[in-house]
């Protein structure tokens, strides 16, 4: 098994993922093996080896290689100066609180979409109001020139299906971020 290999099943990944899977992957593994919230006894190196495979993964995807001999020349570098300079990092965040870590640029640079995907869905869920509401109101306007009435029940279908697509995301961002704002 390689290097890259290595690192890929520490994070619990097939060797070849995504960035957006490696950051998912660091996310799982911080949060499992942080030793404020795992006490077992080898917690702190789990967390530390997560958090390394994680630079590096980061690191590689950074700089694709199409000749084999580059790639060694990165891991070799890797292994002689970087995999130091990201163990110290991790050990130093082993030792913060589970929840300064989570503020740090290291856990923040895992955020994909974090927040701006719920945001993004209630623009979404007010233009589907806006727009079933506006529909309505023109097809009542319509009757007038011969058109028939629209139905209450499908504007109402829609009307609801965009408040519940509303409630759904400004629900998950107030327990989970605007709550807990101090």
């Amino acid at each position: 098994m390689n290097q890259v290999d290595k690192y890929y099943k520490i994070l619990g990944l097939e060797p070849g993922g995504s960035i957006d899977d490696i950051k998912k992957a660091y996310r799982r593994c911080a949060r499992k093996y942080h030793p404020d919230l795992n006490k077992s006894d080898n917690a702190s190196e789990l967390f530390i080896l997560s958090t390394e495979a994680y630079q590096f993964l980061l690191a590689r995807h950074e700089r694709p290689y199409s000749v084999q001999s580059k790639e060694d020349e990165f891991i070799n570098e890797w292994e002689s100066y970087r995999k130091e300079q990201a163990r110290r990092k991790a050990h130093a965040h082993a030792r913060t609180r589970y929840n300064n870590f989570i503020n740090s640029d290291l856990y923040k640079s895992t955020r994909v979409l974090d927040k701006s995907r719920f945001y993004i869905a209630i623009c979404f869920a007010l233009l589907i109001i806006i727009l079933s509401i506006n529909g309505y109101i023109y097809r009542m306007k319509m009757v007038d020139q011969g058109f028939k009435k629209p139905s209450l029940t499908g504007f109402l279908l829609l009307l609801s299906l965009g408040l519940l697509f509303l409630a759904t995301p400004v629900v998950f961002l107030y327990y989970k971020y605007w709550k807990n704002r101090k």
